[in-house]
């Protein structure tokens, strides 16, 4: 098959914090609050300190103590007087929303921001070409039907859109056909931790609810640069025309569920072209929505916590930001973003 290479470079801006996990969590034992900052030691550092200290047994006592139901990091340092913190690691500065009315640092499980093999944060290309993948399957496949119905039941139908390879048949994938690099690596300095916030409305009440769920998060207005190869005049088609794309999928976004779900103080103004990135956004984000309706809503009745119609608003807490003279990323009081919202300007190179 004949390819035709084609690059463009696409610079995402967070509009609200955006967390992409690593899939681990750091515990109360292995950070240290104090300073007005979080401090994540790296634990292979400071276990060694402790061999160095005759402290090694005691610390691993500490760690499985049943008695002992804070299992701080804070606490060890303190019964046992050590005052070093030379143990590696980074430290993310308190914003003061990191827990509603709570004592200050009292957070116990952190989700991982995801890093490269120095340790540095940055977000992979996969989970930008998800977002991409999502707003195209909701507008350029609009008219597609996504969902088949057999034996009075309904499940994806993945024969739509090309992809993936198909035994005795020549590989026809358009997603193939668009690769994403990852992104440049970012620092520590680009974090902050914040915590889960849902908001939902029903005719008889309105709930906004804090939820015992941490993330270490891109800070508001953090820039990420990808590039983005196209091997094909069909895929270099659609990235050419993937910021009309975009604005069609949030006009849809907001009129099948924001403007229904949320309050108009909730909704962060568009700068650029929107697109939302990571975890934590809500599921109508990263489906098709209008076909998947039925079949997003009976997969959430299955789980303990259940989906009541389109479910809430996935919101969260961070300082306030401006821009261009005064402008303000959101427009409520309280602080609240749409967590995982940003905007992004694309152009080919």
């Amino acid at each position: 098959m004949k390819h035709s290479y084609r690059q463009f470079q696409m610079d995402v801006i967070a509009l609200a914090p955006i967390h992409i996990g690593s899939g681990e969590k750091y515990t109360s034992r292995e950070f240290i609050y104090e300073n007005k900052g979080y401090y994540f030691p790296d634990m292979g550092k400071f276990y060694q300190e402790m061999i160095k200290l005759g402290l090694a047994e005691k610390y691993e006592r500490f760690l499985i103590n049943p008695k002992n139901k804070t299992n701080r990091l804070n606490q060890f340092l303190d019964d046992n007087r050590i005052q070093t913190r030379d143990f590696g690691g980074y430290v993310l500065k308190e914003t003061g929303f990191e827990k509603e009315k709570s004592t200050p640092g009292a957070l116990n499980d952190i989700s991982k921001f995801i890093r490269d093999g120095l340790g540095q944060p940055y977000v992979p290309g996969s989970s930008l070409k998800g977002a991409i993948r999502t707003i195209l399957m909701n507008t350029e496949w609009k008219d597609k039907d996504f969902v088949v119905r057999s034996n009075g039941k309904s499940k994806e139908n993945k024969s739509v859109i090309p992809w993936g390879p198909k035994k005795g048949e020549v590989l026809d994938d358009i997603f193939h056909d668009i690769r994403v690099s990852d992104s440049q690596p970012l620092d520590n300095e680009n974090l902050l931790i914040v915590q889960k916030w849902d908001y939902s409305v029903t005719s008889k009440k309105e709930t906004l609810k804090p939820l015992p769920l941490f993330r270490e998060s891109l800070t508001p207005f953090t820039r990420l640069s990808f590039t983005i190869t196209t091997t094909s005049e069909r895929a270099a088609g659609l990235i050419s025309d993937f910021a009309s794309y975009a604005n069609e999928f949030y006009k849809d976004y907001k009129t099948f569920f924001l403007e229904e779900k949320s309050k108009p103080d909730y909704i962060q103004s568009n700068i650029q072209y929107p697109i939302y990135l990571g975890a934590g956004s809500g599921v109508w984000t990263k489906t098709v929505m209008h076909q998947a309706n039925g079949i997003v809503q009976k997969r959430y009745a299955r789980l303990t916590t259940k989906m009541i119609g389109k479910g809430a608003v996935k919101l969260t807490k961070a300082p306030q930001r401006t821009y261009n003279e005064g402008k303000t990323l959101v427009k409520n009081t309280e602080h609240l973003y749409e967590m995982g919202k940003a905007c992004f300007m694309i152009k080919e190179i």
